[in-house]
């Protein structure tokens, strides 16, 4: 009774009228700003050099790192899984339309992030959407009810479902008990804690890099070996998203593929819940313009990157559809190359972004902590520590619906504080660069004719 009070309540926060606002968000920022999703040299160069010198401020580098590794995790394998087993082929065309007006609106957050964020005297920063909120609107209860929620999704999303995947795959793969696993996550999550963010971002930094490039590696080879059974797999994506083709023998229709790709979407890339806003409002960068294509950066990565390339292996190798579900069905699709490593192979790369995600999420919940208890940082990492080991033995139903619960209190605040603060978000970043060094004469002062020279007969 209690699991289906849960799943009633998640079902109602994630409705209809939440995924329509998000997209409507998007779909307001993308013309607004002109089609930011396209100006991709701008999104790509954005976390190269121009940073300021703060000493305690992460890098460009470190701070897109951490918002991935909070960002890029079991959601964006198993739950790629999931989206077909409930939406179909079809379910993959609605999430790429989620993330492509999702990217627009992680640009007003990564924005925000920045124009409202605080710099202490130590050199470090604080940033978040409760800062805009309690700043840019005085919202201040507001800004206090999100900083809360996103307090309690990181204890959720952000750790208990991550080490509950990551004990889970050890358990099944490698007979690893969960108690000690538990015991490991926590251990691990406590250093990273120690020492106000900075071994994180170093983790981060190296991990998450290592763990992207070695999952689509891994993904592409499947992808290549069942290269012949790539076009009918497009076929089959737009054909069931569109409704011309069920999939599954008619058991999943056109309206399930649309709402199972457009709430994977944002579970997957979190845009429109600002999560990442404290990450990015950390970042030694100056410039609000170039965070917020820095933030388009990491749904690039997130979505378009990986999600894709999970949902084109499952496909390709006749993974899907099947019996299998979450992790046994990628690593059904990975036995195509990889034959019996396969489903060690998936289970070390689900534990490894499973931690990640929980590192991330700590710098996170430790902002909002921190906005919200000034003095209380100590408390809320013990308690984030203790729920990362309890999260191992807890059966994994119930954690995941509280967290999507959470997730989707935190939209309707945030996309608040965007679409109030929609005048104050600008994008001139983008720019070529030779507007600046040699302005046009039509813009501005009226061009001034040269005196004609006089010749000598004159």
């Amino acid at each position: 009774m209690f699991n289906k009070i849960l799943e009633f309540i998640s079902g109602a926060v994630w409705g209809l009228p939440t995924v329509a606002l998000i997209v409507g968000a998007g779909g307001y920022f993308t013309l607004r700003l002109g089609l930011p999703q396209l100006r991709l040299k701008s999104i790509f160069g954005s976390w190269r050099g121009g940073e300021s010198s703060g000493e305690k401020a992460a890098s460009p580098f470190q701070s897109l790192s951490t918002a991935l590794a909070a960002t890029v995790g079991t959601g964006s394998v198993t739950g790629v899984a999931t989206a077909l087993t409930l939406g179909g082929p079809g379910a993959i065309f609605w999430l790429w339309v989620s993330a492509f007006f999702g990217m627009a609106v992680a640009y007003a957050e990564g924005y925000l992030s920045v124009k409202y964020r605080q710099n202490l005297p130590d050199g470090s920063r604080r940033g978040g959407i409760w800062f805009a909120l309690r700043d840019g609107l005085g919202a201040g209860r507001t800004a206090a009810v999100y900083a809360l929620f996103c307090l309690l999704a990181s204890f959720g999303m952000g750790s208990m479902a991550q080490t509950n995947s990551a004990a889970e795959a050890l358990l099944g793969e490698f007979s690893l008990p969960k108690p000690i696993c538990g015991l490991a996550c926590a251990a691990l999550i406590a250093c990273c804690m120690a020492d106000s963010g900075g071994f994180a971002r170093k983790l981060c930094e190296g991990a998450v890099p290592l763990l992207a490039g070695l999952y689509v590696t891994g993904a592409a080879a499947v992808i290549a070996a069942n290269f012949s059974a790539l076009p009918p797999v497009f076929s089959e994506i737009f054909a069931c998203a569109f409704g011309l083709k069920q999939a599954a023998g008619g058991a999943v229709g056109f309206a399930a593929a649309v709402s199972v790709g457009f709430r994977r979407g944002v579970f997957s890339n979190e845009a429109g819940l600002g999560t990442t806003a404290p990450v990015h409002g950390a970042s030694s960068v100056d410039d609000p313009e170039r965070q917020g294509m820095m933030n388009m950066l990491e749904v690039i990565v997130d979505t378009f990157v990986i999600c894709t390339l999970t949902a084109l292996a499952l496909l390709c190798s006749g993974a899907y559809p099947g019996t299998a579900e979450g992790a046994e069905m990628v690593a059904r699709s990975a036995k195509t190359v990889f034959g019996g490593l396969s489903g060690k192979l998936v289970a070390a790369e689900t534990a490894g972004f499973a931690i990640a995600t929980a590192v991330g999420w700590s710098q996170i919940g430790l902002s909002a902590a921190d906005f919200l208890l000034k003095k209380g940082k100590s408390v809320y990492k013990a308690a984030f520590i203790l729920s990362a080991f309890c999260g191992t033995l807890f059966g994994a139903g119930a954690v995941w619906q509280i967290s999507d619960i959470f997730n989707g209190l935190m939209a309707i605040p945030c996309l608040t504080a965007l679409i109030l603060l929609r005048r104050e978000i600008k994008l001139t970043f983008s720019r070529s660069n030779r507007s600046r060094v040699r302005p046009s004469p039509t813009r501005g002062a009226p061009r001034l004719r040269r005196p004609r020279e006089r010749s000598r007969a004159e």
